[in-house]
Protein backbone atom coordinates (compact mmCIF):
# COMPACT_ATOMS: atom_id res chain seq x y z
CA UNK A 1 0.00 0.00 0.00
CA UNK A 2 1.58 3.38 -1.00
CA UNK A 3 0.45 6.52 -1.63
CA UNK A 4 -1.64 6.74 -4.77
CA UNK A 5 -3.60 10.49 -4.23
CA UNK A 6 -2.87 13.50 -2.04
CA UNK A 7 -4.94 17.01 -1.45
CA UNK A 8 -3.22 19.98 0.02
CA UNK A 9 -5.32 22.39 1.86
CA UNK A 10 -4.42 25.81 2.72
CA UNK A 11 -6.44 27.26 5.49
CA UNK A 12 -6.43 31.48 5.40
CA UNK A 13 -7.96 33.68 8.02
CA UNK A 14 -9.53 36.83 6.48
CA UNK A 15 -9.49 39.01 9.77
CA UNK A 16 -6.17 38.19 11.53
CA UNK A 17 -3.82 36.73 8.30
CA UNK A 18 -2.98 33.34 10.30
CA UNK A 19 -2.21 31.00 7.22
CA UNK A 20 -1.40 27.38 7.70
CA UNK A 21 -1.17 24.28 5.10
CA UNK A 22 -1.85 20.54 5.69
CA UNK A 23 -1.87 17.79 3.64
CA UNK A 24 -4.55 14.51 3.48
CA UNK A 25 -3.16 11.32 2.29
CA UNK A 26 -4.90 8.71 -0.18
CA UNK A 27 -2.86 5.55 1.14
CA UNK A 28 -4.96 3.07 -1.16
CA UNK A 29 -3.73 1.05 -3.91
CA UNK A 30 -4.65 0.41 -7.91
CA UNK A 31 -5.42 -3.12 -6.66
CA UNK A 32 -7.44 -2.60 -3.21
CA UNK A 33 -9.39 1.34 -4.02
CA UNK A 34 -8.95 4.18 -1.98
CA UNK A 35 -8.25 4.71 1.80
CA UNK A 36 -7.91 8.13 2.49
CA UNK A 37 -7.09 9.92 5.79
CA UNK A 38 -10.39 11.07 7.91
CA UNK A 39 -8.87 14.86 8.11
CA UNK A 40 -6.27 17.16 7.79
CA UNK A 41 -4.30 18.26 11.23
CA UNK A 42 -4.03 21.99 11.60
CA UNK A 43 -2.83 23.61 14.62
CA UNK A 44 -4.23 27.19 14.23
CA UNK A 45 -8.05 26.48 12.86
CA UNK A 46 -10.52 23.93 14.28
CA UNK A 47 -12.01 22.35 11.24
CA UNK A 48 -14.86 19.39 10.82
CA UNK A 49 -14.82 17.15 8.27
CA UNK A 50 -16.78 14.59 6.26
CA UNK A 51 -15.84 11.29 4.22
CA UNK A 52 -12.47 9.22 4.92
CA UNK A 53 -12.02 5.80 4.15
CA UNK A 54 -13.10 4.99 0.56
CA UNK A 55 -14.51 8.42 -0.09
CA UNK A 56 -11.86 11.66 -0.10
CA UNK A 57 -13.03 13.99 2.56
CA UNK A 58 -14.70 16.74 3.04
CA UNK A 59 -13.73 20.45 4.51
CA UNK A 60 -17.00 21.04 6.24
CA UNK A 61 -16.06 23.96 8.05
CA UNK A 62 -12.21 26.32 9.58
CA UNK A 63 -12.48 28.33 12.44
CA UNK A 64 -9.53 30.54 13.33
CA UNK A 65 -8.64 29.51 16.96
CA UNK A 66 -7.20 33.11 17.32
CA UNK A 67 -9.66 35.56 16.32
CA UNK A 68 -13.17 32.82 15.67
CA UNK A 69 -13.24 33.80 12.13
CA UNK A 70 -14.00 31.96 9.41
CA UNK A 71 -11.33 30.71 7.26
CA UNK A 72 -11.34 30.45 3.58
CA UNK A 73 -9.56 27.70 2.18
CA UNK A 74 -7.45 26.26 -0.97
CA UNK A 75 -7.23 22.79 -2.02
CA UNK A 76 -4.63 21.53 -4.64
CA UNK A 77 -4.66 17.55 -5.83
CA UNK A 78 -1.40 15.80 -6.44
CA UNK A 79 -2.98 12.90 -9.01
CA UNK A 80 -4.95 15.06 -11.52
CA UNK A 81 -3.61 18.24 -10.85
CA UNK A 82 -3.67 18.97 -14.34
CA UNK A 83 -7.51 18.11 -14.55
CA UNK A 84 -8.77 19.67 -11.44
CA UNK A 85 -6.28 22.02 -10.61
CA UNK A 86 -7.11 23.95 -7.34
CA UNK A 87 -10.65 24.92 -5.98
CA UNK A 88 -11.12 27.69 -3.19
CA UNK A 89 -13.98 28.39 -1.24
CA UNK A 90 -14.68 31.76 0.75
CA UNK A 91 -17.81 30.70 2.36
CA UNK A 92 -16.77 28.20 5.05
Amino acid sequence: MGIIDKTTYTLTCPKCGAIEVATILDKGSNWGGSHWQSMAIFNQFDTTWEGGGSHEPTLKSATCKKCSSKATYKSTYLGDSLLRGCSTNPNL
